[in-house]
């Protein structure tokens, strides 16, 4: 595995953590859901940067990496 694929790996878990402080701060998912200017816009935006580096990982055919994640979600 690349060093370029494992940057990846960290920045998606950054993105994850990123989020998790969103909905911390805001009390709530739903709350930080609700709050249409600030939190939300911001947690779309890290969704969106997540699956950019998932399509970047996929291109590079990384598959050893992305079928960890299908593992991991079929649980």
């Amino acid at each position: 595995m690349s060093k370029e694929s494992i940057s990846k790996i960290y920045l998606i878990i950054e993105k994850i953590e990123y989020i998790e402080e969103i909905v911390k701060n805001s009390g709530s998912l739903s709350s930080a859901l609700e709050d249409l200017v600030t939190s939300r816009p911001a947690i779309l935006m890290h969704l969106t940067a997540i699956a950019e580096q998932f399509n970047k990982l996929k291109q590079s055919h990384v598959d050893e990496i992305l079928n960890e994640f299908d593992k991991d979600f079929m649980m």
